[in-house]
Parts: C-alpha cells; structure tokens; sequence
C-alpha cells in the first residue's frame, strides 16, 4: 500500500510539472522571453506561485529544462530513424530529415528556441551549441565511414560535418522567421542533393 501511494504521489508531481512546462510554452509562443513571469506561468498552469518553486528555482531553470527536454527527444528520434537503414547516406540523411520533422511538428517551440532565445542568455547559446556540436559530431562519424569505404573523395570530414549541418541550420531559421522557403519538405529535399554534391557524391 505505501508503495501504491508513493507511486501516485510520483505521478501528480510529474503532472503538475508538465502542467507547467506546457504553460511556460503556450506564453513563449506569444510573448518574449522577457514579457513572461513566473506569476503568469504559474496562473496559466493552474498552480500557486510558490508551487512553480518546488519544482523549478528560477524562469531560467525551467527554459533550461524545456531546451533540455527537446534536446533528448531529438536525439530519441535520431537514434530510431537511423536505425531503420543500413546505407550510411539513407543514415545521414534520416538524421537531417528526423531534425525537420522534429521542429515542423514542434513548430511554435523550435521558433523560441531558434529565434527568440538566442542572445538572451549565455546558458542557452551554450546548451544550442552543444546540440548541434553532437550533430556534427554525427554527421562527420558518417562521413568518415563514407571516405574509408570509398563512397567519398580525401576531404576534411570536421569541415565538411560543420557546413552540412550549418546549411540545414540556416534554412529552417529562414523558415521560422521569414515563412521561406514555403515547402519545408521540398527545401529539404533540395540542400539535401545540393550537400550530397558537395560532399562529392553523383547525385
């Protein structure tokens, strides 16, 4: 019996906060990061100010929490589309493709922490630098496997990991901010042959 209800209580502490991380959401896809506080975070949760404190220190922490969340939900899906395939190009390229439809489905949150959050705060740019430091860090492992197997030409896979995934980077930014290119899915199939002729595959 004590087990049962230490396992309830777990529960409605892990509802309340998601309660929160959703609410926190919903006002950054309006607000800015500035415009938003604890109190209307805590409001739109259905929570009293001092409960917010009991699960998050500050408005940083739980930004930091939200980016952190996304981050391994990312690289979740990565690892699943990845292991679909044995062909290290259908690998690299469901790696990108993962990434897009990660973002096109979490749209609003992809907008905030691309376009909003940046330059905000050194913690953030620090925790975005890092996911993208993993995807190169991906991304030139499956290059390295390409050039020892003789799929790619001699070329400086860091370099090359560093601008497959910057181009990916800047497009969707263009996206979030300016509506172009209209046809995520298209763009996406467009630099995806544009990098692969790069890299110096026929395609």
């Amino acid at each position: 019996m004590v087990y049962k209800k230490t396992q309830k209580v777990r529960e409605k502490l892990q509802n309340k906060k998601e309660k929160i991380i959703k609410a926190a959401k919903d006002i950054l896809a309006e607000k800015s990061y500035g415009e938003i506080s604890i109190k209307a975070i805590a409001k739109k949760a259905g929570i009293a100010t001092g409960t917010f404190y009991l699960y998050f220190s500050n408005k940083e922490a739980l930004i930091d929490s939200i980016v952190e969340e996304m981050y391994q939900e990312l690289l979740a899906v990565i690892k699943s589309e990845r292991s679909k395939y044995d062909c290290v190009f259908d690998k690299l390229q469901a790696s990108m493709e993962a990434c897009l439809k990660l973002f096109i489905k979490e749209e609003n949150l992809a907008k905030i922490l691309l376009v909003k959050l940046p330059g905000i705060n050194n913690a953030f740019n620090k925790k975005l630098a890092e996911i993208e430091k993993e995807l190169i860090k991906l991304t030139k492992k499956d290059l390295d496997d390409l050039k020892t197997q003789g799929l790619l030409p001699e070329q400086d896979t860091l370099v090359s990991a560093t601008a497959f995934v910057g181009t990916f980077r800047q497009v969707l930014i263009s996206w979030l901010k300016e509506g172009e290119p209209q046809d995520l899915q298209s763009a996406f199939k467009t630099l995806m042959k544009y990098n692969l002729r790069g890299l110096g595959k026929n395609v």
